[in-house]
């Protein structure tokens, strides 16, 4: 990889582990907590860490850099690791759990994000984007907890224990905040903590950014397209009528004849879309939106047991 920085109207200056910044294109203020740099592994020469697309795949473990904000750049282990047996085996970052537990005595950290922003108090609406390497719920059963503020955070929640990344790699999530949690924005501080204290699975994560987009401005959000087709996982046939919705998004979409449907105006990163089917139920998948991009998916329903 190519270790490359950039100041952009965006996001400012790419090395800088917090930045606050008034009325970027994107957003009446942005503030970000940590570098934009891949864990400290840099990026591929032209890759866009806030496209959507999954970043390369880096080595592991690594040595973090001992200037950074504690808990970022660098391998946490849920605090729950080791307590029983991991219910889905485990991955290479979770043999991180003794050395962090002797160094630190445990294992996650929370993340501080002053909201340096007086101006800011009346908040209409909010966007949080996050770049997370290695999340696997799905894959080794883990149970990820979000608090904000010692709030429990659904909406990130359940993005969270959709991602698949198993590489190692990273990927921008992009999350709308909802409006009962936009008086956390409005706060000194918002403390972010991410764990699963309940499972035990051995399941490692690193978090290499924390952006919050205050009063977006929703027309210059990086945003892409996703199409597909639903089909019924026995038959093989397209599923007409089933009803699609997008976290976030008020939306609600139908597949037409032929099973496909069609959705613009995503935020680019990881999302996670519900498929309703009368016969069926609900089903949830995560896809990746990549900006300026429309994203062909087959989803494939599985009839209940």
């Amino acid at each position: 990889m190519t270790s490359w920085a950039q100041n952009t109207p965006n996001d400012g200056d790419w090395s800088k582990r917090y930045v606050v910044l008034k009325n970027t294109p994107e957003a009446e203020w942005m503030i970000r907590l940590g570098d934009v740099d891949n864990l400290g592994f840099g990026w591929e020469a032209g890759f866009d860490p806030f496209s959507g697309a999954e970043a390369a795949w880096h080595s592991f473990p690594w040595e973090t850099d001992p200037q950074e904000i504690l808990g970022m750049d660098m391998i946490l282990t849920p605090s729950s690791t080791g307590t029983k047996e991991a219910p889905c085996s485990g991955d290479g970052y979770s043999g991180e759990f003794q050395n962090l537990l002797e160094k630190y005595g445990r294992t996650t950290f929370p993340f501080h994000i002053p909201l340096k922003t007086p101006e800011a108090k009346n908040i209409s609406a909010a966007t949080m984007m996050l770049f997370i390497d290695d999340f696997q719920a799905p894959v080794f059963c883990s149970k990820f907890e979000v608090l904000l503020n010692n709030r429990r955070a659904p909406f990130l929640e359940s993005i969270i224990n959709s991602a698949e990344q198993s590489g190692p790699i990273g990927k921008l999530i992009t999350v709308k905040v909802p409006d009962d949690f936009l008086n956390e924005l409005s706060k000194d501080t918002l403390h972010l903590f991410i764990d699963d204290p309940t499972t035990a699975a051995a399941d490692g994560f690193a978090v290499d950014f924390i952006k919050i987009l205050i009063n977006p401005k929703s027309a210059n959000q990086i945003k892409g397209g996703l199409g597909g087709i639903v089909v019924d996982d026995e038959t093989n046939e397209p599923i007409e009528g089933a009803s699609i919705s997008v976290d976030g998004i008020p939306d609600n979409y139908k597949t037409d004849a032929a099973g496909k449907f069609s959705i613009s105006n995503l935020p680019a990163g990881l999302n996670i879309i519900k498929v309703n089917i009368s016969k069926f139920g609900t089903r949830m998948f995560s896809v990746d939106v990549i900006k300026g991009k429309t994203n062909t998916v087959e989803l494939r329903i599985k009839p209940q047991k």
